[in-house]
């Protein structure tokens, strides 16, 4: 039982350690966007990636998920637009030597 439960916290601890960005929900909606993003790593300094998506209707952005492929400590923000507009911006940031590898799902 003891086992059992330190298995179960290990695979949760290592399932959790990326910094992933989830606003808004994909359930029941369209997947309208997807793009991956990879920057290789420079050694003493910070990556950092601008994603921009504009849509060409009406559709209103329902949800917006960036996942870390990596499990690194990169952060994603959304710095404008978002859920509730028909855009967004995300900005993509590494941690200082390490690269970006993350898949950025958008859904209306």
């Amino acid at each position: 039982m003891y086992r059992t439960t330190l298995v179960v916290l290990l695979a949760v601890f290592l399932c959790t350690k990326g910094e992933h960005l989830q606003v808004g929900t994909s359930m029941n909606n369209e997947l309208i966007y997807t793009e991956n993003v990879k920057l290789s790593a420079v050694p003493l300094t910070t990556r950092t990636k601008n994603v921009f998506f504009n849509g060409n209707d009406t559709r209103v952005i329902k949800g917006i998920w960036a996942i870390d492929m990596d499990n690194s400590k990169a952060k994603a923000t959304v710095t404008s637009g978002g859920v509730g507009f028909t855009f967004t911006n995300l900005k993509i940031k590494s941690k200082r030597g390490d690269g970006l590898n993350f898949q950025v799902q958008i859904f209306a």
